[in-house]
């Protein structure tokens, strides 16, 4: 390989990564591959490999530097060790590019099948990596889009993986024109699946719009406590945390029209809730002086065969203390809530308090109000579509999101949290409540976007008037139908290719 090859392939990492939070510079994913592209032309299948590694590496590694950020303060582990640990997630991540590479050098004899083909390959590998391992779906490339409301509307088709796929096509089609390789049919082609997508974008806003001018507002308030993490647990500071989301909750409830519901932000309240009787009996007070439900996160416990375990839980919770309905979360975080593999992970240290002792709820338990179904996503739920298509099928027309983002401090996470939440959204056509500890909260309508926000590590409240809606996508109806679709498209493209590099030889 070529110094001009790794050049090339570190300034496609880098482009990538610029397209995310905080740098949002979301214009320059459609063209963030072009190096790398550019940089696999005549390489060996190891070489391509090499150089997509090499490019998702840097990508990874500057997109998810944030855990070095968690670990460190956390997990208790020195700066090396910290880097190491987000050295170790980008080099499992950046396998996919790899593999990327690897497919592009097989398809390179045929042009059309290598513009064409190479984005089906990049949505079946994002596909895979929400998957593997428990799943990680962190950074689909995708997500970028997010500022770009109008083009990301076909997620209600094909989730996510579309707009990626779309992404790449236009990567693909330029990098073929800088190799000398293009042919007018590539940006002709390109150029119709752009219009197809913002026209169908112009088209589907007008249609959820008249959706929702149909349907009665329904007022509902966020509460953003900002405890920081470092005292959250502290029983020293149980009483201000609790007169803080007093104090919020009462501010919104001076709104007109006044919330029908109020939500509070995972793990809110830092105690056993219904078991211990004076912190408990505090918090009903609130709940009775606001005269709405509060819906909030929670820590609980069940017993598994005689032995009390951990779950993370949200409750919704009448004013006069009745329980409306509760979820225990289903997606636990690795090494937060819980170490996988643990016989061969022994050594790994616990980023939290008990990490390993949660487990994990079962099926979507929806939460009934004033009419309307809720389902729950709890902190990295929100990322995982098959999690809120649960949910919308089992007839929910709100999502509701509660999370804890102060484990990332003031890093690019909380913004790329808060845009893929926004995403189940556009997929699903309801509206999305998300109460984020120390922010990013949001309330969001069926087309994305955003209705109101309380901004990073500001203790605040937000009133803003969803429209819940219950219209079946087909995104909802059928799936990921669009990205195995790509995964088997791609795999008759390696062996066509293979077949026909066979018979050219013979």
């Amino acid at each position: 390989m070529h110094r001009k090859d790794i050049v090339l392939s570190i300034l496609s990492g880098i482009l990538l990564s610029l397209g995310f939070p905080k740098f949002s510079m979301f214009y320059l994913s459609w063209f963030a591959l072009v190096p790398l592209l550019v940089a696999l032309r005549g390489k060996t299948p190891g070489n391509a490999f090499r150089l997509g590694f090499l490019c998702g590496l840097v990508h990874y590694a500057t997109t998810l530097h944030w855990i070095q950020y968690v670990v460190q303060h956390y997990g208790g582990l020195s700066s090396p060790l910290a880097i190491g640990c987000v050295l170790i997630l980008a080099a499992y991540m950046a396998l996919y590019p790899g593999v990327f590479g690897y497919v592009a050098s097989r398809l390179e004899s045929r042009t059309s099948l290598w513009v064409f083909g190479l984005p089906g390959t990049w949505v079946a590998l994002e596909f895979i990596r929400a998957h593997v391992l428990t799943g990680f779906p962190w950074a689909n490339l995708g997500y970028t889009q997010t500022p770009w409301n109008l083009v990301i509307q076909f997620a209600d088709i094909t989730g996510v993986y579309g707009v990626s796929w779309l992404l790449v096509l236009a990567s693909t089609v330029m990098a073929a024109f800088v190799m000398g390789r293009g042919r007018a049919l590539y940006p002709v082609v390109f150029t119709v699946c752009l219009a197809l997508a913002l026209g169908y974008g112009s088209w589907r806003r007008a249609a959820v719009d008249e959706w929702q001018s149909k349907i009665s507002p329904w007022p509902v308030a966020v509460i953003q406590g900002n405890i920081d993490q470092s005292v959250k647990w502290d029983p020293d500071f149980q009483q201000m945390t609790l007169e803080r989301y007093d104090t919020l909750s009462r501010e919104a409830m001076e709104h007109q029209p006044q919330p029908r519901l109020l939500v509070w932000p995972e793990t809110a309240v830092p105690f056993f809730y219904g078991l211990d009787e004076n912190l408990t009996a505090q918090v009903n007070q609130t709940f009775s002086a606001v005269g709405k439900p509060v819906l909030f996160g929670v820590p609980s416990l069940i017993f598994v065969d005689g032995e009390a375990k951990l779950q993370n839980s949200a409750l919704l919770v009448r004013h006069d203390g009745t329980l409306l309905g509760s979820y225990a979360k289903q997606h636990l975080v690795p090494f937060g809530e819980y170490v996988p593999y643990q016989n061969v992970l022994f050594f790994v240290n616990r980023l939290v308090h008990a990490a390993g002792d949660f487990v994990p709820g079962r099926g979507p338990s929806l939460m009934k109000h004033d009419g309307h179904a809720l389902g729950v996503l709890i902190c990295y739920e929100g990322i995982f579509p098959r999690l809120a298509r649960a949910a919308t099928r089992g007839g929910a027309d709100i999502l509701v999101n509660i999370t804890n983002d102060a484990w990332y401090g003031d890093t690019g996470a909380p913004y790329q949290h808060m845009e893929m939440s926004l995403w189940r959204a556009v997929e699903f056509r309801v509206p999305l409540v998300r109460a984020a500890n120390t922010g990013v909260s949001v309330i969001v309508d069926a087309k994305g976007q955003i209705l109101g926000r309380i901004p990073l590590n500001e203790t605040g409240q937000l009133v803003a008037e969803i429209h819940p809606l219950q219209k079946m996508t087909l995104y909802e109806r059928w799936g990921d139908f669009f990205a195995w679709l790509c995964g088997l498209t791609s795999l008759v493209g390696v062996v066509y290719a293979k077949r026909r590099s066979a018979n050219t030889l013979l």
